[in-house]
Formats: C-alpha cells, sequence, structure tokens
C-alpha cells in the first residue's frame, strides 16, 4: 500500500483543533477548490467510532462519491477511519494530534492501495500519488489557516 503522511504545527489548543479538523465540512473546506470537495451526507455531532458521511470529490479529471467510516475516536488525541466503497481498493486514515511548540501539533496519515493490481501501481507512480501529495499539502496549510484565523 502507498503511504502518505503530513503534519503541521497549529497555534491554538487541541481541543480546538481537534473539534475542527473531525467535522467532515470542515474537511470539504480545506481541499483544494479544484477537487470541488463536497460532503452529501454527515453525521450531527463529534465523532463516533462507526459513524459514516459520504463524500464527493474530483480527481484525475473524474468525479467519484465515497463513504468514510469512523474505526477509532480517542478525544483530543486521534481519529481513524477507512473508506467504504470507493475509487481506491482500499483507504484508511488517521488523523493525530499532540502539545507542540505551544500549539498543537496535527498529523494526518493516508495508506491507500489503487485497484486493477499492476496497472493501478503504475497509475498511482505516474499521477495519482503526486496529485495526493499536492492535495495534503494543500489541505494542511488551509487547515492551519482557517484554524487561525477564527
Amino acid at each position: 500500500m502507498a503511504k502518505i503522511d503530513k503534519s503541521i504545527v497549529i497555534q491554538a489548543p487541541i481541543e480546538k483543533v481537534f473539534e475542527f479538523v473531525t467535522k467532515p465540512e470542515n474537511f470539504a473546506k480545506a481541499q483544494p477548490p479544484e477537487t470541488g470537495t463536497k460532503i452529501i451526507t454527515s453525521p450531527k455531532g463529534p465523532p463516533k467510532v462507526g459513524n459514516v458521511w459520504k463524500m464527493g470529490m474530483k480527481a484525475g479529471g473524474q468525479a467519484y462519491e465515497w463513504e468514510n467510516e469512523v474505526t477509532e475516536v480517542i478525544d483530543n488525541k486521534r481519529v481513524s477511519g477507512r473508506q467504504k466503497g470507493g475509487p481506491f481498493k482500499k483507504l484508511e486514515w488517521t488523523q493525530s494530534f499532540e502539545a507542540s511548540d505551544g500549539g498543537t501539533r496535527f498529523s494526518m496519515t493516508s495508506e491507500y492501495e489503487m485497484p486493477y493490481s499492476i496497472i493501478g501501481k503504475i497509475i498511482d507512480k505516474l499521477k495519482v500519488e503526486k496529485e495526493m501529495d499536492k492535495n495534503f499539502d494543500h489541505f494542511m496549510k488551509k487547515t492551519k489557516e482557517l484554524i487561525e484565523k477564527s
């Protein structure tokens, strides 16, 4: 499986960063505009194991919809989940939060596997990995900006 791991320090308390990041609608706000990310359905309230939300996004010139399911929640420390149906053969993600430099170190890791075996691996190396890395960079910087401005 391919892996992307990013981290950034946000000048805000852990509770504020955790609350912002774990709302699916804020995930959409922090995505690059060209992805057209939208939340189609979303549970209310704080994240809970078993919560599912549906999202739409453009990638590689195609529009996709899929569901994300929360698989682990440790308040103000970590939230993990997985894709439940969608463009990847497998997609798992973790968001972590820890005190750092008077603020919060927010980290996000995503492990994914492309469909179609060897062809999927080639497409990943030629295009998907670069696009996801760019989108993660944008997401981290925009999340920091949105939280620190509020």
